[in-house]
């Protein structure tokens, strides 16, 4: 099962989209309540784009994943999260609340449109009897990247301080992304079996 690249490289696209997303959702949380003053009820409310786009781009994916190759929705996903959180890594102390909106947007739909073909992946390549082991593997490495993600962005913001930690955390999980990008075009097939 190790040995298969669509396995393999989805499990560990699933932990980088994770990562990504949910480290993403700490330092945007941590910036509107230390930076922007905001209350947690209010800075809740500011992350709200993130997640509602995450139901739609979930349906969206899972419809069009009958028309389009998984590699192909996959490749869109990953890029519009990449480039979500480098628009936020760009703009820094100086955007403005809708600015970082369009990137939580990005972010989270783009994490979404990627989940249903990576796990569609991992699930159609497992050989005959592993799709349990294979799901198991790919749930672990999703929530492991999520704590990597929620500890990596609290080291940085932690260590260079508001606004800069979280910048910086936003192009590190970009980088994150489009590693997932890559190892889509290795690893996915264009056309699975």
């Amino acid at each position: 099962m190790v040995r298969s690249r669509p396995v393999s490289g989805g499990t560990a696209i699933g932990f980088l989209f994770n990562f990504g997303f949910y480290g993403m959702i700490f330092a945007a949380s941590v910036y509107f309540q230390q930076h922007l003053n905001l209350s947690a009820a209010v800075a809740g409310l500011a992350l709200l784009p993130a997640m509602a786009v995450t139901m739609v781009a979930s349906a969206l994916s899972g419809r069009l994943s009958d028309r389009f190759p998984h590699r192909r929705l996959m490749l869109v996903g990953l890029l519009t999260a990449c480039g979500g959180l480098a628009l936020w890594a760009l703009v820094g102390e100086a955007a403005s609340y809708p600015v970082l909106a369009v990137a939580m947007i990005a972010c989270g739909f783009g994490t979404s449109f990627t989940l249903t073909g990576a796990t569609s992946t991992v699930m159609n390549a497992a050989p005959d009897g592993y799709t349990g082991t294979a799901s198991a593997a790919l749930n672990t490495a999703r929530q492991t990247g999520s704590a990597a993600g929620v500890a990596i962005s609290g080291s940085l913001v932690a260590l260079a301080g508001l606004p800069v930690g979280v910048a910086t955390f936003m192009a590190v999980g970009a980088a994150g992304y489009l590693l997932g990008a890559v190892l889509t075009a290795l690893c996915v097939p264009a056309h699975p079996r």
